[in-house]
């Protein structure tokens, strides 16, 4: 089935975009550089107010051998790199009752 750009272009506007190489983005939240099995600690870090309190917690956690040190390294590359946002916006009590009912 052959369609005319023209046409193309005038009915499906959006998709006659993606078809010619326009530059296409949308805004980035979060980065989850780490496995799904990780969000435990991700979801502890997004209820932090501040980098020290993240730094706290990873080095308790490794204290307590529940965090690999290859991992706790790879969070604090990222917090140091990328700021405490990265992991998520900030968590508050009751946030995931409010989102998800």
């Amino acid at each position: 089935m052959e369609i005319e750009k023209k046409k193309l272009r005038e009915e499906y506007p959006n998709l006659y975009k993606e078809l010619e190489g326009e530059k296409m983005a949308a805004p980035i939240h979060g980065i989850r550089s780490e496995e799904v099995g990780d969000l435990d600690i991700i979801r502890v870090i997004r209820r932090c107010d501040n980098e020290e309190q993240v730094i706290e917690i990873i080095n308790y956690m490794l204290r307590r051998g529940e965090l690999p040190q290859e991992h706790a390294d790879n969070l604090l590359k990222q917090l140091k790199e990328k700021g405490l946002r990265s992991f998520g916006s900030k968590v508050t009590w009751g946030h995931f009752e409010r989102e998800y009912r």
